[in-house]
């Protein structure tokens, strides 16, 4: 049976300086035998993907040590690409993936924590907490802060759906008035949450659902639901469970890597050519599956791509359906059982919750 990764840390007179730290951050003599969970969190009030997960962060914590485990909160960097483009800002974005994924390596593995629960949602930060994930191969799950719901507003006596690119396409149009534009601006982003279209955050928040490293729901279930609170509730109390499971009972199927398969990497690609997914996600699932030492390439898309069809048109492809459509037609779930009846998917894979698809 492994010994929890922090006990390197917890026990004998050698760790006495250690505890004497832990100590100051609250824990007492019954936390030192329990597991050390990370909550990594990516709250930022520059992206309103990242602006209400401070208090989710929160929530996860307490049901952590609610379930008998000891939840230890830290924040990693998000850029918003939608603000960082146009100017030299961009030039940031993908690397700060990399910083992503070192930061919770070294924050982890620094620190000997057991498992983690990945609080993440816009464009870089889920893949670069997921090539941390698969590369430190500790019990984790991933629970993202949502789509926002997609904008409205009257144009030519007509409601329209809108998201961040109509917002762009406005402004840089010169045959659209300043009216005009500057009505658009002030309806398409109306809540918290990632860009209300298949766009890159919300294209890996379902495909976290298809590797199996998230729960049902995570990549269509909107910000503001009500329902999205629940999955950082149940987030809090499985990670316990998945690690005990590893740790105390050696079970090697709450690893990452053992959830997160080559069958898992091809139907979350399924998924993606299915949905129509951002072409983003290729880039992010190679370098996720390169982290998980998976021989998954390039040639293994264009496989998927020449036998799946494309079964979705989300915006930005269109105006009339965005994330929260999708959702109410029965989310990536749905469009999975579209490909499992074609069988085009992989189903003896199992997820977090210890199920097969």
């Amino acid at each position: 049976m492994p010994k929890y990764r922090s006990a390197t840390t917890t026990h004998g007179r050698n760790m006495a300086g250690a505890r004497a730290l832990w100590r100051a951050t609250g824990m007492t003599d019954s936390d030192f035998g329990k597991p050390i969970i990370a909550v990594v969190n990516s709250f930022t009030q520059f992206v309103p993907g990242h602006v209400h997960l401070r208090d989710l962060g929160k929530l996860v914590a307490e049901q952590i040590e609610a379930s008998g485990g000891v939840a230890k909160e830290f924040n990693t960097i998000a850029v918003d690409d939608g603000i960082a483009m146009g100017h030299g800002g961009m030039l940031y974005s993908l690397p700060s993936r990399e910083l992503i994924a070192d930061s919770v390596e070294y924050m982890v593995n620094a620190h000997c924590a057991d498992a983690m629960v990945c609080i993440s949602n816009c464009d870089k930060i889920t893949p670069g907490m997921l090539m941390a994930s698969l590369r430190l191969n500790i019990p984790v799950i991933f629970v993202s802060g949502g789509p926002m719901e997609a904008g409205k507003t009257k144009l030519s006596d007509q409601i329209i759906k809108l998201d961040l690119v109509d917002a762009m396409i406005q402004g840089a149009d010169p045959k659209v008035s300043d009216d005009q534009s500057n009505q658009v601006e002030r309806s398409a982003c109306p809540t918290c949450g990632s860009c209300s279209g298949m766009f890159t955050a919300n294209s890996m928040n379902c495909l976290t659902e298809a590797l199996g490293l998230s729960q049902p729901g995570n990549g269509s279930l909107l910000a503001t639901h009500a329902d999205r609170k629940q999955l950082f509730l149940n987030a809090g109390k499985r990670i316990v469970e998945l690690t005990k499971r590893y740790y105390e009972q050696n079970d090697e199927s709450a690893l990452p890597r053992n959830i997160a398969s080559k069958a898992a990497f091809e139907n979350a690609m399924t998924l993606d050519i299915a949905m129509g997914g951002s072409t983003n996600t290729v880039l992010h699932l190679l370098a996720a599956a390169q982290e998980a030492e998976i021989d998954f390439t390039m040639s293994d898309i264009d496989k998927l791509s020449r036998k799946v069809p494309q079964l979705c048109k989300v915006a930005p492809s269109t105006q009339k359906y965005h994330m929260e459509d999708v959702h109410r037609a029965g989310g990536v779930l749905g469009i999975l059982g579209e490909l499992d009846r074609a069988g085009l998917l992989n189903r003896n894979v199992k997820n977090v919750l210890g199920l097969t698809l």
